[in-house]
């Protein structure tokens, strides 16, 4: 079923080939997210027809998320591969690929470019970026990546600091294309220790100064001068969670605090805690403390 597309979050839409096709073939995205520097996650349904990738001007990767049995790919009018649920397949930029729709089922793309690429080899193996090359992959197996297809289908993409663990998602996602499906071909490399503690408080007190602003994984690595895989490792062993948890933690602590404070008004403390409206903000702050933020205000005051 067409449906307009959900956007969770401000940044304008790109234009992408594999998108303008799917669009112009009937399609509309159940789910779209934009995430840093120009890469997205997108949710599909299709029930039948004919689909023609023809040279897209950026990367893509797609994993099925149920059924698939009924869709093909075709060459010289001949089909090679069958889906199936869990199904990987991988479009490097001007790539050609014919498919053929037969059944109605989901899957998810991620939307990603050259220099993504080049920044992921280049920080995480000091790989020159000449050495890496995508694979073409149609209708494969790749567990791990297929794993991570559920992942995405069972979370919310509007839940409040969403965008940010997408976007880190998104930074892992790209680790796997690489060491997986490239010539790279590297185990992501170990990481061990902890951040200093010049460091520490470095991110802890620009954190808490930008807790209203929009804050991804590569802005934060980049504080500390780390690869976004790099810092996502050290900050997990050194704060004992993922880095848009530790944000949401203390936006939630930021906005606790603040309904303590009489004067403010509720909608003011969800903008100013990074929250995208009082409603979301209301949801967010139930779940954590069992309360909403009226009902925590009313208890304190």
């Amino acid at each position: 079923m067409d449906t307009d597309p959900i956007p969770t979050n401000t940044s304008p839409t790109k234009r992408r080939d594999i998108v303008d096709t799917l669009k112009a073939a009937g399609v509309a995205p159940e789910k779209l997210m934009e995430l840093d520097k120009g890469r997205a996650l997108a949710q599909w349904q299709n029930r039948k027809g004919e689909v023609r990738y023809e040279r897209p001007n950026h990367h893509a990767l797609s994993i099925y998320i149920n059924e698939g049995a009924k869709v093909r790919r075709m060459v010289n009018g001949q089909a090679v591969s069958q889906g199936f649920p869990g199904a990987v397949c991988l479009f490097p930029a001007g790539s050609h690929s014919t498919w053929k729709i037969g059944g109605q089922f989901e899957f998810f793309h991620f939307y990603f470019n050259d220099l993504d690429i080049t920044q992921c080899a280049e920080q995480t193996w000091d790989c020159e970026p000449h050495n890496v090359e995508l694979a073409e992959l149609y209708h494969a197996e790749d567990p791990v990546l297929a794993q991570a297809g559920k992942l995405l289908a069972l979370s919310d993409w509007q839940a409040t600091g969403q965008a940010m663990a997408m976007d880190h998602l998104a930074q892992w996602l790209l680790m796997q294309v690489l060491s997986r499906h490239s010539k790279v071909q590297k185990t992501p490399p170990a990481v061990t220790g902890q951040l200093s503690m010049r460091y520490r408080r470095l991110l802890q007190a620009r954190i808490h100064q930008q807790l209203d602003q929009p804050l991804t994984l590569a802005e934060m690595a980049g504080w500390v001068n780390l690869s976004p895989y790099h810092f996502a490792r050290l900050f997990r062993a050194t704060f004992g969670c993922a880095p848009y948890q530790y944000v949401q933690e203390q936006r939630l602590t930021r906005a606790r605090d603040l309904l303590r404070q009489p004067g403010h008004k509720i909608t003011a403390i969800a903008l100013a805690c990074g929250f995208n409206d009082s409603s979301q903000f209301s949801r967010t702050f139930k779940a954590r403390f069992g309360v909403t933020p009226s009902a925590y205000r009313g208890f304190v005051e």
